[in-house]
Parts: C-alpha cells; sequence; structure tokens
C-alpha cells in the first residue's frame, strides 16, 4: 500500500514538474507572438506613413465632401452670414470651443498662414479644405476628445486630415505661446491671485481646480 502511495506521489510530483515547464514555454511562445505582431503592426504603421501621398491622380477618389458647405456651416453656426446674428452665442461658442471667441479667433489667425492649414488646389483640380474647417475640427478634438471622424458630418473633412491638423495645431500653441502661459507667475501676479481669492473666500489659495470640464484621476 505504501508502495502504491509513493508511486503515485511521485507520479504527481513529476507531472506538476511537467505541468510547469509546459506551461512556462507556453507562455513564453505567446508573449514572443505577441511581441512579433506588435513589431509587425508598428512596421505596418511606419510602412502608411512613409507612402502617404494625399490625393493624387490615379488613386482611389476621395469622398464627395462639399468643402464650401462645411465652412458655410461654422459660419452660420458660429459668426453669422449676411448679417444675420450666429445662431449659437458667445456662451455656447466658449462651451462648445471651452475658449471665448478672442482667444479663438487668436489662434486662428496665427495658424491659417501655417503650410498645412492654408487653402490649396488639389491635384484633380478643386479647392482643398478652408483653414477654418481644419481649426474648428481640431478644436472640438481637443475641447471633447473626440474621435477624429465624428465632426465630419458637419466640418466635411476626412478622419487622417482631422487627425493630423490636431497634432499640428497643439504643436504650434506650444510652440507659439509655451513662455507666455506656461511661465510660472511673477511676484506681482502671484500678489493678485492671493487676493482675488481672498476675496472669494479662499484665504490662502492660489488657485482651484474646480468647475473644470477635465476628468481627474
Amino acid at each position: 500500500m505504501e508502495a502504491s502511495e509513493t508511486g503515485m506521489s511521485n507520479a504527481a510530483s513529476f507531472l506538476a514538474e511537467d505541468d510547469g515547464t509546459v506551461v512556462c514555454a507556453a507562455v513564453q511562445a505567446h508573449m514572443g507572438l505577441l511581441l512579433l505582431i506588435r513589431r509587425l503592426s508598428l512596421a505596418a504603421r511606419a510602412g502608411r506613413l512613409c507612402h502617404y501621398r494625399g490625393s493624387v491622380p490615379g488613386r482611389r477618389p476621395n469622398k464627395r465632401r462639399d468643402f464650401a458647405a462645411g465652412v458655410f456651416n461654422i459660419q452660420r453656426d458660429y459668426f453669422g452670414v449676411k448679417a444675420e446674428p450666429p445662431i449659437f452665442d458667445d456662451c455656447d461658442f466658449e462651451t462648445r470651443f471651452r475658449v471665448p471667441r478672442s482667444v479663438f479667433r487668436r489662434i486662428y489667425l496665427a495658424v491659417k498662414d501655417e503650410p498645412f492649414f492654408q487653402q490649396r488646389i488639389n491635384t484633380t483640380g478643386p479647392l482643398q479644405a478652408h483653414p477654418l474647417q481644419e481649426v474648428v475640427a481640431a478644436f472640438r478634438v481637443i475641447a471633447y476628445g473626440e474621435a477624429t471622424d465624428r465632426s465630419d458630418e458637419s466640418v466635411r473633412l476626412s478622419r487622417s486630415t482631422v487627425a493630423q491638423a490636431t497634432k499640428l495645431l497643439l504643436e504650434l500653441i506650444v510652440r507659439r505661446w509655451e513662455t507666455t502661459y506656461r511661465r510660472c507667475p511673477n511676484q506681482s501676479e502671484l500678489k493678485e491671485m492671493m487676493e482675488r481669492n481672498a476675496e472669494r473666500g479662499f484665504s490662502g489659495c492660489l488657485g482651484s481646480l474646480d468647475r473644470t470640464h477635465w476628468e481627474w484621476h
């Protein structure tokens, strides 16, 4: 009986060790496969970026987006057309874009002459998107964190164009205004902020994160 139990114990021990070896090998193989898939995915993405050429003759035709309609929709909704007031007032504008009209205008005037944002003629003939369309689409992505193809129906821009416009707009904002708005406040500005917060009932408070639209974790 003892010999039988000893044999079963040895067999169980052998199987346990063998299972551990098999599991370890399986995990290593799985991790290797995941790394291979990641490398192939990165290589494919780099290949797509290298071969991106935009609209050229002979390629698959783009969707028939009416760029003029996109500009008209933006102007009608937020700026007004033909002496008519805009549909959305200043409060709505700041809610949609998270900045006042004056700040939006300043950024738009700074970016509209950048090479990517300039309105050009497509190689197939028609005019491309207006700078206002690209800036509005980029602002919506920044303000709401929405997908790059979410505003296609209103601004009439493709996902790749909106993604590139968002990236370049953020880079320009940092490059142009980082030294102005991301610097440390001086003593005079610190004193003014402390006095303003003290009048609101927050004595000794430098700033507050309350009532912001960011989700904090």
